[in-house]
């Protein structure tokens, strides 16, 4: 059966809608969240998880939420790193929404898993949680295809020019920021088991118990996640792949929105002291990704060959008799 082929603007706008998509369901719910109860009602929310009733967001969705739209935005405009940029879209809110899925199906009035998550604001929720994770599975479906049919066309064009790697300082920056974040989560989720016992922490995995926010986790569970996202950055970093430039943009812009919040609330409430792990963790999120973002911006603004998404584009021919190197039709999310 015949198979048309793909063009790059097809698969940008592809990749960049269904990332938007992802964007406009998280968006959704931020603007509830604030329409409910006014900017400063939800600002208190992010930076310090209280406020009277059910909420529908956390700080965590202020980071989903900007790395979702510079994903898209960033596959629309054909940026540099925008593959990598995906692919840490795509793994976040599989792994951050999915949560909220099955707190909409064990949900019942005899037995209230999660605590005061019940009825129709987590149905609500959950059903748009569904619709993210299936549209994120799409996306990474489509991702691994491109990968597989631009193999395939550069094979058949028998290109040989690969991604721009990044510059060795930033890839070694960034993998020491994730190796050290890594550190912190690891050890956090350990001395949680150690106070609560490995029951408790089973049950703050899975989410069981009482919360405030419907599309919250628990932090042993978001310390899990972020240990496989900066696992994923560090196996990137450490070989300098070509996706590494997004990847380490993906979980900067992850990271940064809700440690600015955290830092926020710990400072307004003066409890810096009494939370300096927190504190110190958040720092290094703030920082430390701000640090890796400005080195890729100075690696940016120095190399302006092409490479827009992972793979640069050949250079066109000086006059019409020279031969014309073949492009590949498909941007590259290669790792």
């Amino acid at each position: 059966m015949y198979r048309p082929r793909l063009s790059v603007k097809q698969v940008r706008t592809a990749v960049g809608a269904l990332s938007l998509l992802l964007f406009a369901q998280t968006a959704l719910w931020l603007c509830y969240d604030i329409v409910d109860r006014g900017l400063p009602g939800a600002w208190e929310l992010w930076n310090s998880n209280s406020g009277a009733g059910l909420a529908a967001t956390t700080s965590l969705d202020l980071g989903l939420a900007a790395l979702q739209l510079t994903a898209g935005w960033a596959a629309l405009i054909q940026a540099r790193g925008a593959g990598g940029l995906l692919v840490v879209s795509c793994a976040a809110t599989l792994l951050f929404r999915l949560p909220v899925v099955w707190y909409m199906l064990l949900d019942s009035p005899s037995d209230p898993w999660f605590g005061s998550l019940e009825g129709a604001p987590v149905t609500a929720v959950g059903v748009t949680c569904l619709l993210a994770v299936v549209i994120a599975v799409a996306l990474g479906v489509l991702l691994l295809d491109v990968r597989r049919m631009e193999t395939e066309a550069r094979a058949t064009a028998d290109l040989t020019v690969g991604g721009v790697r990044p510059v060795k300082v930033t890839a070694a920056a960034s993998g020491a920021l994730v190796t050290v974040l890594n550190v912190f989560y690891i050890a956090r989720n350990a001395v949680t088991a150690i106070d609560v016992g490995p029951r408790t922490l089973t049950d703050l995995l899975v989410g069981r118990g009482a919360g405030t926010s419907v599309l919250g986790v628990s932090s042993p569970y978001q310390w899990t996640c972020l240990t496989v996202l900066c696992g994923l950055g560090l196996y990137v970093a450490a070989r300098r792949r070509p996706v590494a430039t997004g990847v380490s943009l993906g979980l900067a812009a992850l990271m940064m929105p809700p440690a600015f919040s955290e830092l926020w609330g710990y400072l307004v409430a003066g409890t810096v002291s009494q939370t300096a792990v927190d504190v110190a963790q958040n720092l290094l999120e703030l920082v430390g990704s701000g640090a890796v973002v400005a080195l890729i911006v100075i690696d940016g603004l120095r190399d302006r060959r092409g490479g827009l998404w992972l793979t640069p584009t050949p250079p066109a021919p000086e006059d019409d008799t020279a031969p014309a190197t073949p492009e590949p039709d498909l941007a590259s999310t290669d790792a």
